[in-house]
């Protein structure tokens, strides 16, 4: 039966898919370099070797989520091999397999080194990577036009915003719902023509710093907003000033690996 292969399956991210996936009784095939920590089925793969993407995308896959690599930032020889090479990996490999759809989880760092300022932004901002790991997603997300325009390969990029617990203020205008998350990338998958694509994984929060034309979004609309979740004792913190004047907060200041 054709199944839908996805990486990073033991992140944090990626099991909460991996549950949906299953809950939703959709044929999966998961792969992570790590075992999950649940002890779910996770076939252990590392995307920076060609001949282990390969024969996984040999499994009847008509689909990939490709959620797999660094999730932050990291020194140089990391990002390369997770986020460059298993990407490229991925796409190539599908490309080869005749796979024709993959969902890419992008970031909203991206745009990190804007101003909050300049919020609210859309798809047509213009890049401002904060971070090499930053970087590596517009690798990621240039490589999914090539294949898409070059090849036919079907492609979101979902630019995923704070899919994490809020800490402060500024998390609630970035909060993305992981349901909300899920209920993207499986409209990516459903897409009879999902073409080329780029879309904020973002709930509906007060203040967003990131809209979507809703052209772009597949029918898709957050059902969640920030504005849901308990506030701690004393309210939402107000962010620290040194993350609190662009958009990638601690990506944006951080320092380099190489100093």
């Amino acid at each position: 039966m054709p199944k839908t292969l996805l990486t990073g399956a033991s992140g944090r991210l990626g099991s909460y898919l991996r549950e949906r996936f299953a809950a939703t009784g959709r044929p999966v095939l998961a792969t992570d370099l790590v075992a999950p920590d649940d002890g779910g089925e996770v076939v252990l793969a590392d995307l920076a070797d060609r001949a282990a993407v390969e024969a996984l995308m040999q499994s009847d896959i008509e689909a990939v989520v490709h959620f797999g690599g660094m999730a932050n930032e990291a020194p140089w020889q990391a990002i390369l091999d997770a986020n460059i090479a298993g990407t490229y990996n991925v796409f190539e490999a599908a490309r080869q397999a005749g796979v024709k759809r993959v969902i890419y989880a992008s970031s909203y760092h991206v745009l990190g080194m804007h101003k909050v300022s300049d919020a609210p932004l859309d798809r047509h901002a213009e890049v401002r990577p904060d971070s090499l790991y930053a970087v590596s997603k517009l690798f990621g997300e240039n490589l999914s036009r090539l294949y898409h325009d070059k090849f036919g390969i079907q492609c979101l990029n979902v630019r995923i915003c704070a899919a994490n617990n809020p800490g402060s203020q500024r998390d609630l205008k970035l909060w993305c719902d992981r349901e909300d998350l899920a209920r993207l990338v499986f409209a990516g998958l459903d897409a009879r023509e999902l073409g080329y694509r780029t879309v904020f994984a973002i709930s509906g929060n007060a203040g967003a710093w990131y809209v979507n034309e809703p052209g772009q979004t597949l029918g898709w609309k957050a059902e969640h907003s920030s504005g849901e979740l308990p506030a701690p004792a004393g309210g939402w913190p107000e962010p620290k000033p040194e993350v609190a004047v662009l958009q990638g907060g601690g990506f944006a200041v951080r320092g380099h690996f190489e100093d």
